[in-house]
């Protein structure tokens, strides 16, 4: 599979809200109420799911489905869902939150988005003998075991002597929900949309960051954000980078949340890169990171003294094009 089909419009998706439930559910402890909570999110959401195709299928048709062309109608075929294994060899239905998720796309002939809960009839299908299924199985994975599909939660006490759950406060959600943004959502948005994440940016500045950090919490759950808390500068360095600094909330912040954030972007090539100063652990200096358009996280080098900070990332940045040379 060409890594580049997966820049087509049909494989986006938004599950800020799903990522967010997961991440809230790991944190209680396995709180039997979150999980129902969970699998119904999950059950509204859109993933994208691998599937395979007969090997008697013509080439120029494949090229033509994967470019996203119409079949003819003598030109149509089956796709099969494809299954993984865990170490003890029990088999799942694996499922993708977001193209960011997908970091090695040449094991998946095709992928198609698809409601979740085709993926949870698939994982229910007696003859396909499954386990349940594994979500973004490539960058650590959740699994939905198949019982917990079959659960009547109506009928599991809400007596917390009997479930003994740890429930997660709003600090922690916050905690939780914020990490997520900083190391998935922006990142994914400025690699996805380049030039146009850039834009907005750099016109909307505050309004437009503080709108990111306000998207997991939906509708109903007030953002404990204001533009206000946030600072965005924009930066013409030269006529091939415009850097943009952004000064986070300084509520909230524990280790391995950043305290700001600097968006890279050559408007000549495309480029664009993306790096977070992170609080670090206790009795530990601050870290520069970033975050990769495969979606890796890496811890770089120790926080450079205040001030410099747009210095150190662009001699990184410098230093990563002298390499590639």
């Amino acid at each position: 599979m060409d890594k580049k089909i997966l820049e087509r419009a049909s494989y986006d998706t938004d599950n800020a809200k799903l990522e967010a439930a997961i991440a809230d559910y790991t944190a209680s402890n396995n709180d039997i109420r979150k999980l129902e909570g969970l699998i119904k999110i999950f059950k509204g959401a859109q993933v994208l799911v691998p599937v395979a195709f007969p090997k008697q299928v013509k080439v120029t048709v494949l090229e033509k489905m994967l470019r996203g062309e119409p079949l003819g109608k003598d030109e149509s075929f089956p796709l099969f869902p494809i299954t993984m294994s865990d170490q003890k060899g029990n088999k799942f239905a694996p499922a993708f939150t977001s193209r960011d998720k997908v970091l090695e796309t040449k094991e998946f002939p095709y992928m198609i988005r698809v409601p979740a809960e085709q993926v949870i009839r698939n994982a229910l299908n007696e003859k396909m003998n499954l386990g349940g299924v594994l979500l973004n199985p490539q960058t650590g994975g959740f699994v939905f075991r198949r019982q917990a599909f079959l659960t009547d939660f109506s009928k599991i006490p809400a007596d917390p002597q009997k479930r003994q759950v740890k429930k997660v406060s709003r600090d922690e959600f916050i905690i939780l929900a914020r990490s997520s943004v900083e190391k998935n959502q922006i990142p994914r948005a400025l690699f996805e949309q380049k030039g146009e994440f850039v834009r907005r940016l750099e016109e909307e500045r505050e309004t437009f960051v503080c709108g990111l950090y306000g998207k997991p919490y939906g509708d109903k759950v007030p953002s404990p954000y204001r533009p206000e808390d946030f600072s965005v500068m924009p930066l013409d360095i030269d006529e091939d980078t415009t850097a943009v600094c952004i000064e986070l909330p300084g509520s909230h912040v524990v280790p391995h949340i950043a305290t700001s954030a600097y968006v890279v972007w050559n408007p000549k090539t495309e480029e664009a890169w993306y790096y977070m100063i992170e609080k670090g652990a206790a009795g530990e200096s601050d870290v520069l990171c970033n975050v990769t358009p495969e979606g890796k996280h890496q811890e770089l080098m120790t926080s450079p003294p205040v001030g410099s900070e747009l210095t150190a990332v662009l001699d990184l940045i410098r230093e990563e094009k002298e390499e590639a040379e």
